[in-house]
């Protein structure tokens, strides 16, 4: 007999899916054990947007998906340089899992956003955000008979005699399970793991991180131990960051400029923040934001434009307004002697002040100006109602780096079963995963809802699974006495 048929660490979105199904799926007893004092980890903190394809709500909204199509959208934003089979596994059951956690009284909005560059409305928006959605599995958990252990991590696995994992050791005491999730999280929070595993979002004075304190990268520990794959190596996402003050900005407003070093714009400024992330990348992970004094101190007949400068409109968030780009921020900064806001009284100047080659900005400038004139942005296609002009002086150009940790994606490597994948190969017995501690299931960020819908997802199939493992092991038992 074991001291429970499933134990799951981590008690975020993927532990608490994992938890809820494993009961459901016939597990006579589940425990969530949790480093933190409070249930929730990261997913508390988040949005509470969740990407699914094929479910009630799309249908009830008028919006006929196919969650084939987003297999292969998935497959191809991320140059089909993902693990097919649990992504096609996953992928295709999005839109159940949302009728899923509907059941199990998550709130969401009936209207749909575009969370990316999608063709169809896949993001599902919880009223509340990453709270409720927590709220809302914490209470289902406890209704089905969970138990939870806050406050308490988890130091190693335990093996057994063939191998494979019977349960988990934390302080002085050890559990034994049938089976094991690991649903840990990142490790966004662990700055010497940032910069091994994920080193293209590490630089020390920018790098900050957005979840919760307790992402230290648990699973690479586990990993070492019982010789589990990892993968993922330098994936994650990461939003542009001024380094002006620790604020999450994932959306530029409408009217800024974003220009790479060498002075040339290279994308529409309104994109989904996970497509700058790539976009950045592909320009040497710098940029700058460059913007007028009109955009800081509007003038009376232009106040409206410059207010509501942003393509993206979610039900479960208020109207979207910069947090670094505003004239409360840029005006502390320089008055405080700061060096990240460069400003100039021509775009001229400009250039000159953040070095870079005389004309190649003016003229940029001078093309961007022609497209706010006639209404239309020929190079990137950015909406008209979002081309302002930058003729106001002073002009500004701020440095950006993709350097805000939003989500890391290197991790233990799974199967389309959840099960942890071994150095030979071959699953590890009694050992799953789900979530952000998982690698190889998000190389690119497609969109809004992507992190809790992985988390989500495969927290139920690791579930599943778990409680599958556990019951024929019962059953087993049963059967022998």
């Amino acid at each position: 007999m074991t001291d429970f048929e499933v134990i799951v660490i981590g008690s975020g979105a993927a532990g608490l899916c994992a938890a809820v199904t494993a009961v459901e799926a016939g597990a006579a007893s589940v425990l969530v054990v949790d480093a933190e004092a409070v249930v929730g980890g990261s997913s508390r903190l988040s949005g509470g947007v969740i990407m699914g394809s094929g479910s009630s709500l799309q249908r009830a909204a008028g919006i006929e998906d196919n969650p084939v199509d987003l297999v292969h959208e998935y497959l191809s934003l991320n140059g089909w340089d993902v693990a097919r089979g649990p992504v096609e596994r996953w992928a295709l059951r999005t839109g159940e899992t949302i009728d899923w956690l509907a059941a199990h009284d998550v709130p969401f909005f009936d209207r749909l956003i575009f969370g990316g560059d999608e063709r169809k409305a896949r993001s599902h928006c919880v009223d509340g955000g990453g709270q409720a959605l927590i709220g809302a599995l914490q209470s289902a958990a406890r209704s089905a008979g969970v138990e939870f252990a806050l406050g308490q991590r988890v130091e190693r696995l335990v093996q057994g005699d063939h191998g494979g994992v019977v349960g988990v050791q934390a302080g002085l005491e050890t559990l034994t399970a049938a089976a094991v999730i690991v649903a840990t999280g990142g490790f966004g929070a662990n700055d010497d793991l940032l910069a091994k595993y994920f080193p293209s979002a590490y630089e020390p004075g920018w790098s900050w991180y957005i979840g919760a304190d307790s992402s230290r990268g648990d699973h690479f520990g586990f990993a070492d131990a019982i010789g589990a794959q990892v993968t993922g190596f330098d994936r994650g996402l990461r939003t542009l960051d001024p380094g002006l003050a620790r604020l999450n900005e994932a959306f530029l407003p409408g009217w800024a400029v974003l220009v790479g070093t060498d002075g040339r714009r290279m994308v529409d400024e309104t994109a989904p923040y996970g497509l700058m992330d790539q976009v950045l990348r592909a320009h040497g992970d710098r940029g700058y934001v460059v913007f007028d004094d009109a955009a800081l101190r509007p003038p009376a007949e232009l106040t409206s434009r410059y207010r509501d400068s942003y393509k993206q409109v979610w039900p479960n968030h208020p109207p979207f307004r910069t947090k670094n780009y505003n004239a409360d921020v840029i005006d502390a900064h320089l008055a405080e002697g700061g060096r990240k806001v460069h400003r100039a009284d021509t775009v001229g100047g400009l250039e000159r002040a953040i070095g870079m080659t005389e004309g190649v900005l003016a003229g940029e400038i001078g093309r961007y100006n022609g497209f706010a004139s006639a209404g239309s942005d020929d190079d990137h296609g950015k909406a008209g109602k979002f081309l302002l002009p930058l003729t106001t002086a002073p002009y500004y150009a701020v440095e950006v780096r993709a350097l805000t940790v939003n989500l890391t994606a290197c991790g233990l490597r799974i199967d389309d079963r959840a099960r942890v994948v071994g150095a030979d190969g071959q699953p590890i017995a009694g050992l799953y995963a789900a979530g952000e501690c998982t690698g190889g299931i998000i190389k690119t960020y497609i969109g809004s809802g992507n992190s809790l819908a992985n988390a989500c997802g495969f927290g139920r199939i690791a579930g599943d699974e778990a409680a599958r493992r556990s019951t024929n092991m019962r059953r087993s038992q049963e059967v022998r006495t």
